[in-house]
């Protein structure tokens, strides 16, 4: 560690300063310091699953006023006088904008402050507007200071003008700012694009603290899904092959049981809670960036509740947050796998009667239901990189019956332990309920049958389709007991 960043350190005690040449700590740390000892180092490291795996954050702040500590690593970096461009919302700029822009005002500061109501949306078409702002000011250095839209926005406008950049947090809602990618709008449809990983990223536990309580619910509804994902990602591997790389899927799935840990250490620890939970929603992101796609953090849940945000499903605007949205998609998504696991007894699958009814089968396209029609160019789009036919069929049907036991064994347990989740959730007051959150009937469970034509992902639905299996997956919500 440099001389410049142990004086930040000594100056501001609580903060943590990590980057690519820090020794492995030789105490109990943070699991993102652990990770990024490992993978920091060099930028890259040989992985044990075979791949060389890259993280491009260069430093990582997190702890009590880590916003001055910033200040420091800024001139250090930079100079005294950077040149900056900053982006942030009406509600952001409140809670850190103004303070971080004052630190850094030695330099050249331009910036951005998109409206609070209505709430941004990260389309291409802002992109390309900010994007037009960046190459007209020509910065040296881009910094989103919010949570995950304006860290989204920031990263892709990052790459589209080759202009590096920071992020500054401002709540514990999302694993977005140690990714690879940007959730964004495109044609109307919500897609995770290429973007550039922030070189530093800031978490200034005094701002994230105070942040409105349904964020801090929001980064533990997002990491609910790591169960899920790593359910499927195994699954998969078994059933079609895919590379399997253990330690991220691991990484990925201990973020979600250090979350649960920031979630029991609410009420007695606030602010202990979200160091955790800010130190969880990184470790996902940047097993996400090293693995270089979301397959660690995301599968059916994310699916579902990417297709609640692009239908505009949600008419509770305040509870209108990716990471609720992909919990109550979590519950759903429990209930049905539960369903579909506790169904699948010891009896093989009739391979030839599957086959069968595989060759009647009406294309995607004809049986694509009418209120599926206006994401009918999404669904192509997914499924133009898909390599399916009888044949791998057949050979699918063969490997689900050689790994049954194996598969009902793990789907046991990440169930068992994401059921256990959502209770102490529940118990914490998450909104589960689709009443509450708003979502229009006819959305509610629209996405569930189409999970696999949503996304070129394999999971349990494709599993349950392959079987002749779907009604299963779809059981407890077909009795009107199911809305909840």
């Amino acid at each position: 560690m440099s001389e410049a960043l142990t004086g930040a350190a000594r100056a501001h005690p609580g903060v943590d300063i990590v980057g690519s040449t820090q020794e492995p700590p030789a105490v109990t740390t943070p699991r993102y310091q652990e990770l990024l000892g490992w993978l920091g180092r060099g930028g890259a490291v040989a992985c044990p699953c075979g791949l060389t795996h890259h993280i491009a954050v260069r430093e990582v702040i997190l702890g009590e006023r880590a916003l001055e500590a910033s200040r420091e690593l800024l001139l250090r970096l930079h100079g005294p006088r950077p040149s900056l461009w900053v982006l942030s919302d009406e509600r952001t700029e409140a809670a850190a904008g103004a303070r971080w822009k004052s630190l850094a005002s030695g330099g050249r500061v331009a910036s951005t402050v998109l409206p609070a109501d209505p709430r941004p949306v990260p389309t291409m078409e802002l992109v390309v507007e900010l994007g037009s702002t960046v190459r007209e000011l020509a910065p040296e250095l881009l910094v989103g200071v919010g949570s995950g839209v304006v860290s989204d926005l920031v990263k892709r406008v990052s790459l589209d003008t080759g202009v590096p950049n920071w992020c500054v947090a401002t709540a514990p809602s999302v694993d977005a700012y140690s990714s690879a990618t940007s959730a964004i709008r495109v044609g109307g449809h919500h897609l995770a694009v290429p973007s550039r990983p922030s070189d530093v990223i800031v978490c200034d536990l005094d701002v994230m603290r105070e942040a409105p309580p349904q964020m801090f619910l929001a980064g533990l509804g997002d990491l609910l899904g790591k169960f899920l994902a790593y359910l499927d990602w195994n699954l998969s591997r078994m059933i079609t092959r895919e590379h399997l790389c253990e330690p991220l899927a691991s990484l990925a799935l201990g973020s979600a049981r250090l979350a649960l840990a920031a979630a029991r250490e609410q009420a007695r620890d606030p602010r202990a809670a979200v160091r955790s939970l800010t130190d969880a929603i990184l470790v996902s992101g940047f097993a996400m960036q090293a693995l270089g796609s979301s397959r660690p953090a995301a599968s059916a849940e994310h699916t579902v509740a990417h297709f609640w945000e692009t239908a505009g499903a949600v008419g509770n605007a305040t509870l209108d947050l990716h990471g609720i949205l992909v919990g109550a998609a979590s519950n759903l998504v429990l209930r049905s796998y539960s369903a579909f696991y506790g169904k699948l007894d010891r009896s093989g699958p009739d391979a030839a009667r599957r086959l069968e009814a595989y060759r009647r089968e009406r294309p995607w396209r004809e049986a694509l239901p009418a209120e599926m029609r206006p994401f009918e160019d999404k669904i192509a789009s997914e499924q133009r990189g898909r390599a399916f036919d009888g044949a791998e069929l057949a050979r699918r049907l063969e490997a689900f019956a050689a790994r049954r036991g194996g598969i009902s064994e793990l789907a046991g347990a990440m169930l068992a332990e994401l059921s256990g989740a959502v209770d102490l959730l529940a118990g914490l007051g998450f909104p589960f309920s689709l009443d509450v959150l708003g979502i229009a009937d006819g959305k509610r469970y629209l996405p569930l049958r189409q999970v696999r034509l949503l996304r070129n992902r394999y999971t349990t639905f494709d599993l349950a389709y392959e079987l002749g299996r779907e009604d299963d997956l779809l059981e407890p919500f077909a009795a009107p007991a199911g809305r909840r």
